[in-house]
C-alpha cells in the first residue's frame, strides 16, 4: 500500500472515531495533520519487520554483521554487495547442522550455490577387481572431499590499480571456499571443482 492510500485510510479511521454531530467537519485539519504521522509509523513498523529477515535487511545490516562477527577473514573489504552481505549473515544465523553432507550443501545453497554437489572418496581405493580406468585413490583420500560448483570459475586479474603485493590472477569463489574451509572437519581437506569455461566463439 502506498503512502497516500495509507494516509487516507488513517484519516478515515480517525473520522470514524469522532462523536456524531454538526460540530465536526469531514475535512478536520487536526485529523488531516495526524493521519500522515500514523501512516509513517505504520510504514516504519513494516520496515522493522523486513529488517528482522537477514535476507532483506539493509538499514540494520551493520548491526546484524556485528552480532554475527562479520566481516571476518573470509570477507574482502569493500568488494561485497548488499546481496552478498545478506547471504553471509543469513548463512551465519540459519546454518544449523552437524558434519553431514546435507549441512554443507545447505551452507552452499545459502551462499548462492543451490546446485552444488559434494563428492567423497572414502572406500574408493584401487583394488585388484577395479577397472583399469579407475583412479588410484590411496588411504589418505579418505580424508579428502570435493565441492563441485556448477558455475564456471570466476577469474579476476591484477590491474593497474591493484597493489603490488596482490596476486596476478585469482580464480574461484574465494568467499565460498573460505567459508567451507572454516567449517569443514579439521581432519579433512576440501577440494573445489569448477566446470571448464566455454571456448569463445571464433569471430
Amino acid at each position: 500500500m502506498d503512502t497516500e492510500q495509507l494516509t487516507q485510510n488513517y484519516q478515515q479511521q480517525l473520522q470514524n472515531l469522532l462523536p456524531r454531530g454538526p460540530a465536526w467537519s469531514e475535512d478536520d485539519p487536526l485529523l488531516a495533520g495526524l493521519a500522515p504521522a500514523f501512516a509513517a509509523v505504520h510504514q516504519r513498523s513494516n520496515d522493522l519487520i523486513k529488517e528482522s529477515d537477514p535476507l532483506q535487511t539493509v538499514e540494520m545490516i551493520d548491526r546484524w554483521e556485528a552480532c554475527c562477527g562479520l566481516p571476518d577473514s573470509c570477507s574482502v573489504p569493500g568488494t561485497e554487495t548488499i546481496a552478498q552481505r545478506q547471504q553471509r549473515v543469513n548463512t551465519k544465523v540459519n546454518a544449523v547442522g552437524g558434519i553431514t553432507k546435507s549441512y554443507y550443501l545447505q551452507v552452499l545453497s545459502d551462499l548462492g550455490y543451490p546446485d552444488a554437489t559434494i563428492t567423497t572418496f572414502s572406500g574408493q581405493g584401487f583394488k585388484s577387481t577395479s577397472p583399469c580406468t579407475s583412479a588410484l585413490y590411496g588411504y589418505d583420500w579418505n580424508f579428502y572431499w570435493q565441492v563441485n560448483f556448477t558455475e564456471t570459475t570466476k577469474v579476476s586479474g591484477m590491474t593497474c590499480k591493484s597493489r603490488c603485493n596482490e596476486a596476478i590472477r585469482i580464480w574461484g569463489d574465494t568467499v565460498a571456499e573460505c567459508v567451507i574451509n572454516k567449517i569443514c572437519p579439521s581432519h579433512t581437506i576440501v577440494l573445489f571443482s569448477y566446470p571448464p569455461e566455454a571456448l569463445s566463439a571464433p569471430y
